[in-house]
């Protein structure tokens, strides 16, 4: 059953990686996006077998990597176009 499961989180990995570029926003609000799949790689690490887990901690730190490209992206974004009012 934890592989089922396992299998299952790391498909809903997979599909929010392919459609969360599909978000129609700027460098910098992604972030947000990969934290929420970085949550669901969790669950391979924690409930799943040996190699799910293994495939589970490979996610995370690809979620991981995304969410600091992405923020450093963004403070770049920033500092070429000054004159954009952020709401956040």
């Amino acid at each position: 059953m934890t592989a089922k499961i396992s299998k299952i989180s790391l498909i809903v990995f997979v599909l929010l990686l392919v459609f969360i570029p599909t978000v129609a926003t700027i460098s910098g609000q992604y972030w947000p996006y990969y934290a929420f799949a970085s949550v669901v790689a969790l669950t391979p690490i924690i409930a799943g077998p040996r190699l799910y887990r293994l495939i589970g901690a490979g996610a995370l730190l690809v979620s991981v990597v995304l969410i600091v490209h992405d923020i450093a992206a963004g403070k770049h974004f920033r500092a070429q176009h000054p004159e954009i009012q952020w709401t956040r």
